[in-house]
């Protein structure tokens, strides 16, 4: 155990399980849904899959950086990363699952070579700006179970465990607050009863949207289309400016 309580060695073992997951879920996937859409505009689940290998290799690059000292940029400048993507995304399956477990592997190994001097380093992420090493698992965990459910084959929010599910609705949450385009709403937990803002600052929330917190995260990011969650006024769900 590092500073601040933070774990890298259970954090590695929900990214491995949260991998494993993936992966076997894909490998049921027959060619046409594997070049069919994903709940990504404008990606198959061929992208998806190619993404979560890139990302792992990006994340390496970054672990290497914390390691190292050497600045290692998650990817190549320019177009690099889209181009990568939209390259990988047509293969077949076995090429696909083989990508993204070895690039598993390699974040794995490296992850397992972090020293505490390392995760006490800072690195940069894409588009500028840094971040602690430290945040750098919870950065995979997000890839992995969010676009596990992009891939649009079984998996949904509500399979995401309950600690992922309240960390990232109180982080996503807030990067709604203080938005001019976002509808002042006050969201409400049904099951710890937590109370979150978001919306323009100084302005009273226009309604309250109750529900599990799966649904609610589900909701805010665009993963799903509000079913189970409840409006108070009663009235439809208001409809929410793009999350990234």
């Amino acid at each position: 155990m590092t500073t601040d309580g933070f774990d890298p060695a259970t954090q590695l073992a929900e990214i491995n399980d949260a991998t494993t997951q993936v992966l076997a879920n894909a490998e049921r996937l027959t060619p046409e849904h594997l070049a069919g859409a994903s709940l990504m505009p404008g990606w198959s689940r061929g992208h998806v899959l190619t993404h979560l290998a890139r990302n792992a290799d990006a994340l390496t690059n970054l672990l290497n950086w914390a390691r190292t000292g050497v600045p290692t940029p998650m990817y190549p400048p320019g177009d690099a990363r889209d181009r990568a993507i939209a390259e990988g995304a047509s293969r077949p399956l076995h090429a696909q699952l083989t990508d993204l477990y070895e690039a598993s592997a390699r974040f794995s190994e490296t992850y397992l070579a972090m020293t505490p001097t390392a995760w006490g380093a800072k690195v940069a992420k894409r588009g500028g700006g840094d971040i602690a090493a430290t945040l750098l698992p919870t950065m995979r965990l997000r890839e992995l179970y969010i676009h596990h459910v992009d891939l649009d084959a079984g998996w949904t929010p509500a399979h995401w465990p309950t600690d992922f599910t309240e960390r990232e609705l109180n982080e996503i949450a807030a990067s709604f607050r203080g938005r001019p385009d976002c509808p002042p709403l006050l969201l409400r937990d049904d099951i710890t009863h937590r109370e979150l803002l978001i919306g323009p600052e100084g302005v009273p929330p226009a309604a309250v949207v109750s529900g599990r917190r799966q649904s609610l995260l589900g909701w805010l990011i665009g993963r799903a289309n509000g079913d189970g969650l409840s409006v108070e006024p009663p009235g439809a769900l208001p409809p929410l400016p793009a999350w990234m």
